[in-house]
Parts: C-alpha cells; sequence; structure tokens
C-alpha cells in the first residue's frame, strides 16, 4: 500500500490489519440491516394475517340477499324463507355438522315464548329452487320436528359447499304443533363453522289474511 506522511514529516503505512477490520464492520452492518429489514417485512404480514382474521371473526361471510318471506295458513305461519349468499370467501361449509341455526319465538297475546337450539338438517341436494317453486320444496319437506330448516343451493354440484357464486335459500318449515301468529317476534341465527353469525329479526305482521299467502317481512 501506498505511504502516508504524518504531521511530523515521517512516513507510514496503513496495516492490513485496518483493513481487515474495516470490511468486518461493513459485513456486520450488512447482515445486520437484512436481519431488521427481513423481520420489518415478516411483522409487516404477520400484522396483515392478524388483521384479516379479525375482520373474518366479526364480519359474518353469510348476508341475507333479497327479501325476507313467510308464508302464512289460516293466519298462522307455516313457513320462512331467506334468500342467503356468500361474501368475503370462495366457499363456506354448510354441512349439518359445521352449521347451526337456533330458532327464538316470542309470544304475543295467548301464544307462549319458546326456543330451540338447533334446527337445522342441512343441505338438501335434491331440489333445486332454480327449477322448483316454494310450494314444491315446502311440500317435499317432510320431518318430525317442530321447526325444520334446510339448505336449498341452485344448481347445486351434489356438496355441502356454499359456493360465493351460487344462490341460496334457507327455508324452515313450521309444524301445526307451533303457533306462530300476528305480532309474535322471530328471531334465527345462523351460526357457520367460520366467520361471525348471521341474525335475522321480524316481527309477524298484524291481521294476517286468511287462506295461503306469501308475504314479505324484511
Amino acid at each position: 500500500m501506498r505511504g502516508f506522511k504524518g504531521k511530523n514529516g515521517r512516513r507510514g503505512m496503513v496495516g492490513i490489519e485496518a483493513a481487515i477490520i474495516l470490511i468486518a464492520f461493513v459485513i456486520v452492518a450488512s447482515a445486520f440491516s437484512f436481519m431488521v429489514i427481513n423481520m420489518g417485512l415478516t411483522s409487516t404480514q404477520r400484522g396483515k394475517e392478524a388483521i384479516s382474521t379479525s375482520l373474518q371473526e366479526v364480519l359474518s361471510p353469510l348476508q341475507v340477499d333479497g327479501s325476507i318471506m313467510i308464508k302464512t295458513e289460516g293466519q298462522r305461519v307455516v313457513a320462512i324463507i331467506i334468500p342467503l349468499k356468500v361474501s368475503g370467501v370462495s366457499y363456506l361449509p354448510m354441512g349439518v355438522n359445521r352449521t347451526v341455526v337456533s330458532f327464538k319465538l316470542t309470544g304475543y297475546g295467548t301464544v307462549p315464548s319458546t326456543a330451540y337450539p338447533n334446527i337445522y338438517s342441512g343441505v338438501n341436494k335434491t331440489l333445486d329452487p332454480a327449477k322448483k317453486s316454494f310450494d314444491e320444496i315446502l311440500g317435499n319437506m317432510s320431518s318430525s320436528r317442530t321447526v325444520d330448516a334446510w339448505l336449498f343451493l341452485e344448481e347445486n354440484n351434489g356438496d355441502d359447499a356454499f359456493d360465493f357464486f351460487e344462490k341460496g335459500y334457507l327455508i324452515i318449515k313450521v309444524n301445526s304443533s307451533l303457533e306462530i301468529t300476528s305480532r309474535c317476534t322471530v328471531d334465527i341465527e345462523v351460526r357457520p363453522e367460520r366467520g361471525a353469525p348471521l341474525t335475522v329479526s321480524f316481527i309477524v305482521p298484524a291481521n294476517l289474511p286468511t287462506g295461503t299467502h306469501y308475504i314479505v317481512v324484511g
């Protein structure tokens, strides 16, 4: 290496040791900078995952997609029809072992209040609501339950997954042993395997007409 001249006029040489120490400092600084940047990126990614998970837990992947209807016969409710869609996910498992539908009735007048923890019977894969009327679907819903709920998917591919592009109907059939009449309050909660539950509440309109009718309640 070339020499250098100090203040006293003497010449000296830069030692190889100093060069090695300088290179070591540069390598250590580079490694430390990479570690800091990598940890920052990892923390950012984990933060995004935590936010995404939190949003999925707070928001319900199920949404009401249209008007809620009731079917009445002789001034009492015999069926409830809730149109549904999936939002925020590509599909939602809706098998009978992965979904819970609870039903609560707040009576009015002489009608007593009651509640059922789970009325869900799963996805019906035989009836397509795109090709059948609600009367036809209800006519084929046979059950010994007082209140029974089935999920019907348009053009279902034969599985229990509710895909984001599918249209669904949660249809609840009410047995004649349960009286739901005017001014009664109905609360339905659908709790899927993932995400927050969907809650549907409505009050049965006053002065229900006689005969058979489909009435929009929400």
